[in-house]
């Protein structure tokens, strides 16, 4: 066999042994009575890393949207600072900006906007943003919008982990295709042209059995899926945030009849371009994060087993000269419970630090899909801090000025604002993006595992 048969079958044996993708020491793979592929590791836990997810599609949703709603009210708070920090402008200078819209030079400003253009910003970060809006508006305030975020998050992250999860099964299934086609290209053939042929299918299956490969692309995918599938819920959790005193939106149905008399269909997709700009690399990057930070913790433990083994043989060879044969159970549930707490550790911290890498990299984005989504007929009435009732009719000229594309507003906040506005409200962005993203990870990973304990006790190994 040549060199190169030899590395497509090394390959293709790679991608056959999801044991490869172990999340520690003690992981193997096994399949149920029904032919099912399921993880088995010393705590019997599911994860959404493996190469072959142990929950059906229905488990799947239900462990997603689990999360999800549980997620959404922890960082509710935190979401609502954001967006009004987002939404409120700060003009450099009003003066200049009039007269380049108007084409008129030296225009002395007075009245109402000779206000507004003193006006400092009324939200001057996230904590003193939250007192604020508890003082004027009750603690309620913060979680202004929730029933429609509620929604967006049960919908969207239930969506999500089964568009992972499947476009995950199909990429390794393409992977070991590619794999299997190469091999027998270059066995039909042992000249270099065989070679050649076989060289695109095992280029294919090298790039896609990688495990961050795998998961980059199945993430992007999921996102731009979710979004799409759930974009209103989306556009209708940020109107709902940035109202104030004037509320043109009164509940859910009373907003979608109001959005659809005004805007019609196209009216709940408005900002929908930056949005999915955003997620391609944002759910891309927080899975691939995730499931590479995943394997390193694996690896670590991996190799603190290694260090400690010779120890942990000589203690233990100690402890049975002098214990009781009944302390030996207790000491594998103490051992198990400690295993369980420390993994959902772990998955907080993974989730925590994949949020932050993938919500600062594509910040930008989601500040212009803000703006973006405000934009409308009634935009003056429901923006933070940008036009009041009373100087609504003064800055019309301005309203109608306003982007609408996503070049075209990165360029207007750029200008108006300077570039740092860009990233206004990254802090508390990330402080959102942190315990959204490590709940989320946790919650479905515990799901799971109730789902494994509770619902499908018969395929539980022994304990």
């Amino acid at each position: 066999m040549s060199d190169h048969q030899s590395t497509i079958n090394a390959s293709l044996a790679h991608n056959d042994n999801p044991a490869m993708h172990a999340q520690g020491p003690d992981s193997a793979t096994a399949k149920n009575s029904n032919g099912r592929t399921h993880e088995k590791t010393g705590t019997k836990r599911s994860s959404i890393t493996a190469g072959a997810p142990t929950l059906s599609k229905t488990e799947t949703v239900l462990c997603g949207a689990s999360a999800g709603i549980n997620t959404r009210f922890v960082i509710a708070p935190l979401d609502v600072v954001k967006i009004r920090l987002q939404m409120q402008t700060q003009r450099k200078d009003l003066s200049s900006i009039i007269n380049r819209k108007s084409g008129t030079a030296n225009i002395n400003i007075d009245g109402p906007l000779a206000n507004l253009a003193k006006q400092q910003p009324k939200y001057k970060g996230m904590f003193s943003g939250m007192a604020m809006i508890v003082r004027e508006e009750g603690i309620q305030g913060l979680w202004k919008g929730n029933m429609a975020a509620e929604y967006l998050y049960l919908t969207y992250t239930g969506i999500q982990f089964l568009a992972y999860q499947q476009t995950k099964i199909l990429l390794k299934k393409t992977s070991d295709l590619s794999a299997q086609t190469a091999i027998a290209a270059a066995n039909a053939s042992t000249s270099q042209a065989g070679s050649i042929v076989a060289a695109p299918f095992h280029a294919v299956s090298a790039f896609t059995s990688s495990s961050a490969v795998q998961s980059w692309i199945s993430g992007a995918n999921a996102g731009i899926i979710a979004t799409a599938c759930t974009y209103p819920f989306d556009l209708l959790r940020t109107r709902f945030a940035v109202q104030r005193d004037v509320k043109v939106y009164t509940g859910i149905v009373q907003a979608c009849r109001h959005i659809y008399h005004a805007d019609g269909i196209p009216g709940f997709y408005r900002g929908m371009s930056p949005a999915l700009l955003q997620v391609i690399p944002y759910m891309g990057i927080m899975f691939a994060s995730y499931d590479t930070l995943k394997h390193l913790s694996a690896w670590l433990r991996v190799r603190a087993n290694v260090e400690s083994s010779s120890s942990s043989k000589a203690s233990s060879t100690t402890s049975n000269s002098t214990s009781s044969p009944q302390s030996e159970p207790e000491q594998k549930r103490g051992t198990k419970n400690i295993s369980q707490i420390l993994l959902g550790f772990e998955d907080l911290v993974c989730g925590g630090l994949s949020g932050i890498i993938s919500k600062t990299t594509v910040y930008p984005l989601d500040m212009v899909r803000k703006r973006l989504q405000i934009q409308g007929s009634e935009q003056q009435k429901v923006t933070v801090n940008i036009y009041s009732p009373t100087t609504a009719a003064d800055s019309k000229p301005l309203t109608k000025k306003l982007p609408t594309t996503v070049w075209k507003c990165i360029v207007h906040i750029a200008r108006t604002e300077g570039y740092l506005a860009l990233y206004k409200g990254l802090l508390p962005g990330l402080v959102k993006a942190a315990p959204s993203s490590a709940v989320t990870f946790l919650v479905f990973s515990q799901a799971g595992t109730l789902v494994e304990k509770y619902l499908r006790p018969n395929q539980r190994q022994d304990e």
